[in-house]
């Protein structure tokens, strides 16, 4: 395993480092203490190790980390995904939160996880694999969540090509809690395959979705994928007609929360390349990049634009503070939170 680590220059003077970790296979993933943003992913070609392909889209440069208004790859916190009309109850104690998608509440508000210094606490190597564990305080009533909110995330790349996330949180009062990792991946690279979405396969092992209103909220009802566009418990190549279609922004409910077996994948038709995600989570919300920017100049000087990224979000529910049959969001006084991820980085699909 090898370790590179740097302080990252900028125009805000941020303390700013970022922490690449390859491991033995040639696979590799870098990530900034700003926002815990992961710039890059890097899988080799099958039997040609010394070539790889950036699986990520992303910034051009820290200047676009610190400028964008987006989520790319980013820690989302304290709260993943929307709550409806921006506020919430706690034992009939009313917070109202910052309406950043009005009327609702979206990422954890005006200035999410997102835009925070992750300090780094510990790098731990081991001869197979290497942890890296940050850490962020959330005062209380930062963007109107109540408690002081003690965050450590920590990322782990080993030699079996699995970059684990794990997500750990306590706090000193009642308060809600929904962290994830919002990586957009495209697995035709950044080189000679680069494209849309199109030819990726993506499979889903859920059947049932959460039914949303117009604003992206859910209804409380949990819809069957049975004869639907949603139906992806059998591998579904991605095509025009899908993405003309409108694609997908809904949250898959979960039966599988072992880690045993993977609940989702995706990968290029095209390079071979893909991840399998595993994970103790209710949810994950499948982003077909819809809403994305048109010809947002990112990595490699590649123009990005609508539905050139997915995202694979494991969470609890939406809106599930506000939804009395979904999953609890609550995290009580003194309790622990954890949200685990792991993916499993593959080049021979």
């Amino acid at each position: 395993m090898k370790i590179n680590q740097d302080k990252i220059e900028n125009p805000a003077a941020l303390p700013i480092e970022s922490v690449e970790v390859v491991n033995d296979n040639n696979f590799s993933y870098k990530f900034y203490t700003y926002g815990g943003y992961i710039h890059e992913v890097n899988i080799p070609y099958l039997n040609r190790e010394e070539i790889t392909e950036d699986v990520l889209l992303g910034y051009g440069d820290v200047d676009g980390v610190l400028n964008s208004n987006g989520y790319f790859n980013s820690i989302v916190g304290r709260v993943a995904n929307r709550i409806g009309g921006a506020q919430f109850s706690i034992d009939d104690k009313d917070y109202k939160l910052f309406a950043n998608t009005p009327p609702n509440h979206l990422h954890g508000g005006k200035t999410g996880f997102n835009k925070k210094i992750w300090n780094i606490d510990n790098i731990e190597e081991k001869t197979d694999s290497t942890k890296c564990v940050l850490s962020y305080l959330s005062p209380d009533l930062e963007e109107n969540y109540p408690g002081n909110l003690d965050c450590k995330v920590i990322y782990e790349l080993n030699n079996h090509n699995e970059l684990s996330i794990e997500f750990h949180a306590t706090t000193d009062q009642d308060t809600i809690v929904n962290l994830t990792n919002h990586n957009y991946w495209n697995f035709h690279g950044h080189q000679s395959y680069y494209q849309n979405n199109e030819d990726h396969v993506v499979q889903i092992i859920s059947d049932e979705i959460c039914e949303t209103d117009q604003g992206s909220i859910p209804t409380g009802n949990l819809l069957k994928v049975t004869g639907t566009k949603f139906d992806l418990r059998k591998s579904f190549i991605i095509d025009r007609e899908f993405l003309n279609s409108g694609g997908i922004d809904h949250n898959y409910v979960l039966e599988d929360q072992s880690m045993k077996s993977p609940i989702a994948k995706i990968y290029s038709k095209k390079t071979k390349m893909g991840v399998e995600y595993f994970t103790n989570q209710q949810g994950i919300q499948f982003y077909t990049g819809n809403m994305m920017l048109d010809n947002y100049v990112g990595k490699q000087n590649k123009s990005y634009g609508i539905q050139y990224g997915m995202c694979l979000e494991p969470q609890n529910y939406p809106d599930a503070v506000n939804q009395s049959n979904f999953p609890s969001p609550i995290l009580r006084k003194n309790k622990n939170y954890l949200s685990k991820i792991k993916i499993k980085l593959r080049n021979d699909f």
